[in-house]
């Protein structure tokens, strides 16, 4: 099945690149710069779309407007998760990122009217939840920068995803993979060059593990896009939800994040049966 594969590929392109993404958020390279890396990987497959004819330019005022809307919100999508990657554990960011899949379902419900079942709104709050395992009231956590910055993310990611699958359903996903894409990129690197960044500097960063997340980045984004010609907006961030406890499992064994254990765990148990009750809901 084509949208399973897609979902699939997505799964694992999101969990690798959260994962080397923390590792760059702490490395010294301009974020602006890296954001407009990834972002840029995310746009070059789309040339071949350009090239083939296959990206339209006969469109209304009210659909450039759209795609400007969404080429504007690709730079703060990247950044907010940047700035949240600096300041919070990959496997902490994750758990608070995947409240998107309940940000998502209500925005499509008020914008694209796409109905959930009930089962999967219980799911998705079940996943909302897990965020309180993390005991963000000790200490007032959750009145830190880092905190706000992942749930800006989460909801930053939940507008760009509805609007993302508008433009998908009524331009096209070759346009506005192409056009968006590409303003998005542009948009990054004039930030960029204005925020200091050079290339030189930038050089000096790209090694094996950069080259992967430029890599794993664009398999994330245009496997999940695709996945909307094929099913629900909400259904398909579900699924992306899996990441969590591969991410959570992963950086604890590879990036070393043993800090709030117990928190993670708690909060891993409860995600998953929360997406135990998703998948329920689908059978």
């Amino acid at each position: 099945m084509i949208w399973a594969t897609l979902l699939a590929l997505h799964l694992v392109g999101l969990v690798g690149y959260t994962l080397l993404l923390r590792k760059s958020a702490l490395s010294e390279i301009n974020k602006y710069a890296l954001a407009a890396l990834m972002q840029t990987a995310v746009f070059l497959p789309s040339l071949f779309f350009l090239l083939s004819g296959r990206v339209r330019f006969d469109l209304s005022a009210t659909e450039w407007f759209t795609l400007a809307s969404a080429g504007v919100l690709v730079v703060g999508l990247h950044l907010t998760a940047i700035r949240a990657l600096q300041h919070l554990e990959a496997s902490v960011f994750t758990i608070i990122y995947n409240s998107r899949l309940l940000f998502t379902t209500i925005f499509g419900y008020v914008f694209l009217n796409e109905i959930p079942p009930n089962m999967q709104i219980v799911g998705g709050v079940i996943i909302f939840a897990s965020i309180l395992m993390l005991n963000l009231h000790k200490n007032k956590q959750y009145l830190s920068k880092p905190v706000w910055y992942g749930l800006l993310a989460s909801l930053w990611l939940s507008g760009y995803a509805t609007l993302e699958k508008h433009i998908v359903v009524t331009i096209g996903f070759e346009t506005y993979i192409t056009l968006a894409g590409f303003l998005g990129a542009l948009l990054l690197w004039l930030l960029a060059f204005k925020m200091g960044a050079r290339l030189k500097q930038i050089k000096t960063h790209i090694d094996r593990q950069f080259a992967a997340l430029l890599v794993l980045r664009p398999l994330s984004a245009w496997s999940f896009v695709l996945s909307f010609k094929y099913g629900s907006l909400a259904v398909a961030n579900y699924v992306s939800g899996m990441s969590v406890p591969l991410i959570v499992v992963f950086g604890i064994v590879f990036l070393g994040e043993k800090g709030k254990l117990r928190e993670k765990i708690l909060a891993l148990t409860l995600a998953v049966i929360g997406l135990t009750v998703i998948l329920i809901s689908k059978l």
